[in-house]
């Protein structure tokens, strides 16, 4: 049965029939006229559905304009007002009455108790209700209804997803008779997804596989998927680490079309080359690196001027010299946006022959992005120079080497490496007087395998003074190069790092009080709050140095810290204590790095390449996206192998230290290896212990015996799930203290007891 036109409007076909009466001139000499007049009619059907979304076929039935003719003057009259901006398309083939509550941006979950959309249509920032995100998770792109506004924010619900982030997810299938469910490992979707018996390929019940979304746009319970990879059972220790792997969305490998690309390269240098650069080759030059780097991409060099001061070069790879923009390397980097190192591999950014054609390797001459700095005896800056060089490395030394003829050993450049140290030191002194903040020289581990690739030892990795020394000159020409850019006013893209979180602040203010401690400033958003609250919490810890509760402030203040972030804005970096801030001086394993490169040569050297565009905004936003993604893959890879190593330990004891509280657990990190395991508090069985937020401190209720972060413990392992890298043990041994009376200046009044 045909169904009636929409009730309410007078048929759009007797429209065209009225309209055949009219002079048969005006259709052609005023089409514009026509079409409004027909799109006048047509916006009322969508005022009158305002609720619905509807089609161009279901238009074209309900109005009764079957014919083509009908339907030719129906996609006219919809184009009219879709660029007329009175209806809008919130998915293909779907228009609506457009809503101006409705706002599209993308979902951010860095902080997952307050989703927030990043939309550049509102000023007032904009949360969504954590039950209302419709399946949408991190990176994804949204389309959102504001519900309500407060004061200073507006709150909404999505209404659809239209992009995908992560359209590949890893999880667990569960096959049933007529259909089979997936489940993600990282559980940040709120709506079931189901996958069609006909494409889960071969797996089974319980496989760990890969599966494709396919968004379907509208609210709806589940979501559709598609199996595309099956990585075996779950819980084994490779599908884990497989997991690990393509959850974070990383390649393992390159495509046949990007080793091609990248052995189709010349390295070669031309006459060219050599005369369009500042030829550096005579300087003496040479680089501090990793043992068994790959990835060689800075180098210092150092000479005397005539005037008594010294020349400074930071020499950085010229990659960007190779890697043209839109190639299909350029691409891959621009996707992954920086190498991942793992424990044990590493996940380049490029292909070998790019790394080992760009690195600069001693004996070699080597195409180099460099700074030159004029610094006196007082590590004062006095004239800088951003320059297109040519450089030959003379010796390349690991951070060891360095460090013994730092320690007063004899060899090549010694004297070079003590007069850099000196300069690094002052450099550095200069920073935390400016109120940079650094939270202690926490060791990093360090993984040691069998052949077979099996973890056989682990040891904290201790920042030796080598590192800090390239650490400092990085820094300098990082700091240099942004404010370089920032006084020209050009495009670019900063490294900033806002003011702590005002919540946590406030925590770290009150236990610090506690404590007998007083911290100042306020989390404003000006630079002089940040220079105040910098300084302080520099001066704070610096105090603390020692002290059994230095760990506790510690870990408060990095919970406080705020995320760095990539931006086109300039804005201050707060840890560092800098106005301006880059990335510059790793372009082989960051390409953020190469960006700002290519912005310095458009800029200062080669006006003729100013050819090359970029959307700095979204360009930001990713590689914000991709760097938590990298850095979350290299904390579970440590965690999954640290506990891998205690897999074949389980009854064994060993010495640690409390590094963490919580209302359940305590973290211990044992001393000799620097490996982090959990004690449940259920497992102290000679008390019931809760936790005390105003110290931060594990207390009996009965017997007033704690448990504090710095406290040294004897723990024996008692469980290990190295796949899901968890590790438990039990304390057999403490020298427990118990609180009697708090003192004034938040003192404890203890006794010792066994």
């Amino acid at each position: 049965m045909a169904r009636k036109p929409f009730n309410g409007l007078p048929s759009l076909a007797k429209f065209l029939s009225e309209s055949s009466s009219r002079p048969w001139w005006e259709k052609f000499l005023f089409p514009r006229r026509f079409e409004r007049r027909l799109a006048e009619r047509l916006l009322r059907v969508f005022e009158i559905g305002f609720y619905r979304n509807f089609t161009a076929y279901e238009l074209a039935r309900d109005l009764g304009m079957d014919s083509i003719d009908g339907q030719c003057a129906l996609d006219e009259a919809i184009r009219h007002l879709l660029l007329k901006g009175k209806i809008e398309q919130p998915y293909p083939g779907k228009f609506c009455l457009h809503d101006y509550r409705r706002i599209t941006g993308v979902v951010d979950l860095s902080q997952p108790d307050k989703p927030l959309l990043i939309s550049g249509n509102y000023r007032l920032p904009v949360y969504i209700l954590p039950e209302r995100l419709l399946g949408a998770s991190h990176g994804d792109t949204v389309s959102v209804k504001i519900r309500r506004r407060a004061p200073h924010s507006l709150e909404a619900e999505v209404v659809s997803v239209i992009k995908f982030a992560q359209r590949h997810l890893v999880g667990n299938l569960e096959v049933l008779e007529h259909r089979a469910y997936f489940t993600p490992v990282n559980r940040e979707l709120f709506r079931t997804i189901v996958v069609p018996l006909n494409c889960i390929k071969n797996a089974e019940n319980g496989d760990r596989v890969l599966v494709e979304l396919q968004p379907n746009g509208h609210r709806r319970e589940t979501i559709a998927a598609k199996v595309i990879k099956i990585l075996g059972e779950a819980d084994t220790e490779y599908v884990e680490t497989q997991t690990l792997l393509q959850r974070n969305n990383f390649a393992q490998g390159f495509s046949p079309e990007e080793e091609e690309a990248a052995a189709a390269i010349r390295f070669d240098i031309t006459p060219a080359d050599i005369a369009s650069r500042l030829d550096l080759r005579g300087v003496p030059t040479f680089t501090i690196d990793p043992d068994g780097t790959k990835d060689v991409d800075d180098a210092l060099s150092i000479r005397p001027l005539p005037e008594g001061n010294w020349e400074i070069g930071i020499h950085i790879a010229d990659v960007t010299h190779y890697i043209k923009p839109g190639s299909i390397l350029d691409k891959h980097a621009y996707k992954y946006t920086t190498s991942v190192y793992l424990p044990d591999r590493v996940l380049p950014l490029f292909p070998d022959t790019v790394t080992h054609g760009c690195s600069l390797f001693p004996g070699r001459d080597k195409l180099a992005f460099s700074v030159l700095f004029e610094i006196d005896d007082k590590a004062r800056v006095r004239s800088r120079k951003v320059a297109k060089t040519l450089i030959r490395s003379q010796r390349q030394f690991t951070y060891a080497e360095a460090q013994e003829l730092l320690d007063g050993g004899a060899g090549e450049f010694a004297g070079e490496l003590r007069t850099l140290y000196a300069l690094s030191k002052k450099l550095r002194r200069g920073r935390f007087l400016n109120g940079a903040i650094t939270f202690s020289d926490r060791p990093e581990l360090y993984f040691e395998f069998d052949g077979m690739g099996k973890v056989i030892g682990v040891r904290p990795h201790k920042r030796l003074e080598s590192m800090k020394l390239i650490e400092e000159f990085m820094l300098l020409a990082n700091r240099n190069v942004a404010e370089i850019a920032a006084r020209k006013r050009m495009p670019f893209v900063y490294r900033t790092h806002g003011l702590p979180n005002k919540r946590m602040f406030d925590e770290l203010r009150r236990v610090a009080a506690n404590y007998g401690h007083t911290l100042n400033g306020e989390t404003a958003p000006n630079s002089t709050a940040s220079r105040t609250i910098a300084k302080s919490i520099s001066h704070f810890l610096s105090h603390l140095e020692g002290e059994q509760e230095e760990m506790l402030f510690i870990n408060l203040s990095i919970r406080s810290m705020a995320c760095g972030k990539y931006s086109p804005v300039p804005r201050r970096h707060f840890a560092l204590s800098f106005d301006h801030y880059t990335h510059f001086t790793s372009p082989i394993r960051r390409y953020m790095d190469m960006v700002v490169h290519r912005l310095l040569t458009n800029a200062f050297i080669d006006y003729s390449e100013r050819t090359y565009i970029f959307n700095y905004e979204t360009a930001c936003q990713h590689f914000n996206f991709m760097r938590e993604k990298a850095k979350a893959l290299e904390d579970a890879m440590d965690r999954q192998k640290a506990a891998e190593f205690l897999s074949d330990k389980v009854g064994r004891e060993f010495e640690g230290t409390v590094t963490h509280v919580s209302p359940t657990t305590l973290s211990v990190t044992l001393d000799d290896s620097g490996i982090r395991g959990r004690v449940l508090l259920k497992t102290l069985l000679d008390d019931s212990y809760e936790l005390d937020v105003d110290q931060y401190i594990i207390q009996g209720k009965m017997t007033g015996h704690f448990y504090r972060i710095g406290h040294k413990v004897t723990v024996r392992v008692v469980h290990v799930d190295s796949p899901r890298a968890i590790v438990d043990f039990v304390i057999t041994n403490h020298k427990l203290s118990k609180k009697t009376t708090k003192l004034f200046h938040g003192e404890w009044r203890v006794k010792s007891e066994e």
